[in-house]
């Protein structure tokens, strides 16, 4: 494998976390499951182990409620730890990737099924191909738009777009 991604359950699993760090490849730490105190101790110990290292904003609940993204974290994370920041979704749309993209993730992750009404325990929170389709355009589209600097705009209206995303 290129990298590694811990699910939520095994961020503070030291033992696993330093076989891991050995193999000098990047890892993916998803958050549903810890403990902010837990995410800090955990990004130090990564750290310290100068791993290249990502954090997946989540919330271990499927399907995920909109009040259960935690979509205002993003930009939190990305300014306290200083690494990649991305979401997890368990929400079985693509509204919370997108907004997730829009507030800086830089990693998506969710779940796929060929159709939602088929037995099995993800369907629900999971995306369908056609979703994924829209999503990747959605995403593509956003990050483009972001990577255009403002034109024509005053200083007060720059002023509230920059306060909107520190």
């Amino acid at each position: 494998v290129k990298q590694y991604k811990v699910g939520s359950g095994d961020t503070n699993n030291y033992l696993l976390l330093e076989k891991i760090a050995s193999t000098g490849k990047p890892i993916i730490i998803s958050n549903g499951m810890a403990s902010q105190k837990e995410i800090d101790k955990t990004v130090s110990f990564l750290k310290n182990k100068k791993s290249k290292i990502s954090l997946l904003q989540c919330y271990t609940s499927y399907p995920t409620l909109p009040k259960q993204w935690g979509l205002n974290e993003i930009p939190l994370l990305k300014k306290k730890y200083d690494i990649p920041i991305g979401f997890s979704d368990h929400s079985g749309n693509i509204y919370s990737s997108l907004a997730a993209t829009a507030l800086g993730a830089e990693i998506i992750e969710f779940h796929v099924c060929f159709d939602k009404e088929i037995f099995g325990p993800d369907t629900k929170s999971s995306l369908t191909i056609s979703q994924v389709k829209n999503l990747t355009a959605g995403i593509k589209e956003i990050k483009d738009s972001l990577s255009v600097g403002s034109v024509n705009k005053d200083d007060k209206t720059l002023n509230s777009i920059k306060d909107i995303f520190s």
